[in-house]
Parts: C-alpha cells; structure tokens; sequence
C-alpha cells in the first residue's frame, strides 16, 4: 500500500513540474513576438530566424558531444530531417514573415490554434481521439479566428498585409504542430537534446538558401542593440531551453496537457504588445480571442480514449 501511494505521488510531482515547466516556457514564447518585433526594422525576418537557430545550434551541439550527427545517420535519420524541415525552417520561417506583417497581438493570439492542431494530429496519429467537446471547441475556435482575421481597421497595419500575415501564421500553428506530434513519438527512444540538435542542424541548412536571398536583394541586417537582444532572446530563451523543456515534459505528459499551457502564450504576448508597443485591442479582436480560448479549452480539456 505504501508502495503504491509513494509511486502515485510520485507520477502526480512528474506531472506537475512537467506542465509548471512549460507554463513557464510559454510565457517565454508568449513574450517572444513583441519583444523581438521592434529587431525586424534592422534584421529581415528570414536573417532573424537564421541568427535564431544558429546560435542555438552554437550552444546545443557541444553539448549534444557528436551524438546529433550519429542519430541523423541512424534509422530515425530522416524523420529527425523531417522535424528539422518543419519546426526550425517552415514554422520559423513562416512566423518571422508574419510578425513583420502583422501587429505582434495577432501573431500572439493566434498562437493559440497550434493546441487544435496538436489535438488534430494527436488524434490522427498517437490516437488521442476527439469527442463531442472536441468537435464543438473546433467550431468554436473556428469562428473565433474568423472574426480575428475579417478585415477590419487597424493603426499597425493595411488590412491586406494584415490579413496575409495572420494567414500566413496559421500556417506556421500546422507545421509547429506537426513538429510537436513527430517530436512526442520520437523522444521516446532518444534523449531530448541530440535530437533536437540533430533537428536543428538540418533546420539551419534549410534557412541557408532564405536569407542569402535577402542578403543578395539587399536586405541585409544591422547590428544593434535591439537587434542583438532579440536573436540572443529567441536563440537562447525561446530555442535552447524552450525546445528542451519541451521534449522533457512530453516524456512525462501526454500531448493535450502539455497543449493547455499554451494559453499563457498569447496572453502573455497580448498583454507585452499592448505594454510595450501600445497595439490596440479592439472589439472584434477581444470577441475573437474569446471564442478562441473557449473553444481551445474544450478541445485540450476533453476526454480522449487512446
């Protein structure tokens, strides 16, 4: 009896300090779209996301000790090369262009669809199946998202350039997701910081080809203070510890509980935004965001039979 109240309580404290660890993770990632927006006036979005990852990399493989290049060479090769693909180059990129489009509140709110993509996923390939909660959270967040993205006015941004911004994330929400779902399965039976360096390594590879495009069209960066806070912020705070407290908490949880601390992202980025940048928040935008957060509530909070 003691036996199994000592393991239950141990199972409750791994739990616990799995989804308090990544709450805090995602205040980080929250915060990270306007406190890093002002740094796209002197760093194109594509150069920003290189500077992101390759002093992350800078970091993560020295203390990966060769073992990121062993896995790329293993059977989990190219599913690693897939993630790398996914979550350090499609998502990154797709997110940097669209916060230099779009006010940073949009960007942080809309964050809270890559949870219903997670939950989708999760369903589709860990069997995490949806129920009717589930469904009508879709519906929900759906119309949510509507009235965020229909053309309204807005001081940041022409409604178009808006618009396209908001649009181009939620692309960015699937393959952060994707990334998030393959990265469950496969930490499984790898240790999270060689694979996360092995996926970041293809990642950077990847950027490689985006920002000499900038650079050969002119664009290139500035050096500033801004600009440096920002890539030392995301590089090391966003990337290094977020990517790492992640896949640890996945160890631990299932995916729909580490997907409910992602409500603290766009809280903590609406609140920095209309702090920092002094972005307003209209009506159909708080409208927006609440349809929203119910309908994430019901898909992450709903029962799921495996």
């Amino acid at each position: 009896m003691e036996a199994a109240q000592l393991s239950t309580q141990d199972t409750k404290l791994r739990t616990n300090s799995a989804v308090l660890a990544m709450a805090g993770i995602n205040v980080i990632w929250g915060a990270a779209f306007p406190l890093t927006k002002p740094a796209l006036e002197t760093i194109p979005p594509f150069t920003l996301a290189l500077l992101r990852f390759t002093l992350a990399l800078a970091v993560l493989l020295p203390l990966a000790r060769g073992q990121a290049l062993t896995l790329l060479r293993g059977p989990d090769g190219r599913r690693l090369a897939t993630m790398g693909l996914l979550g350090f180059c499609a998502a990154q990129l797709a997110q940097t262009l669209a916060l230099s489009l779009s006010p940073a509140s949009d960007i942080a709110l809309l964050s809270t669809a890559t949870p219903l993509w997670i939950a989708l996923l999760a369903w589709l390939w860990l069997g995490e199946r949806l129920g009717r909660r589930g469904v009508l959270g879709f519906a929900l967040a759906i119309g949510g998202l509507a009235l965020i993205l229909w053309p309204h006015d807005s001081g940041m941004a022409g409604p178009g350039q808006r618009l396209l911004g908001d649009a181009i994330f939620l692309v960015n929400g699937f393959t952060w997701a994707c990334y998030n779902v393959m990265g469950k399965d496969m930490m499984a039976r790898h240790a999270p910081l060689p694979a996360t360096a092995a996926a970041g390594l293809v990642g950077v590879g990847g950027l490689l080809p985006f920002a000499a495009g900038e650079w050969l069209g002119g664009h290139t960066p500035q050096v500033t203070l801004v600009g440096a806070a920002a890539v030392g912020y995301t590089g090391l705070l966003v990337t290094v510890l977020g990517f790492l407290v992640l896949f640890w908490a996945y160890g631990r949880v299932r995916a729909a509980q580490v997907a409910i601390t992602m409500y603290l992202q766009p809280l903590a980025g609406v609140l920095v935004a209309w702090a920092l940048l002094h972005e307003p928040l209209g009506g159909a935008f708080l409208g927006g965001a609440a349809l929203v957060f119910g309908g994430v509530w019901l898909v992450t909070t709903g029962r799921r039979k495996s």
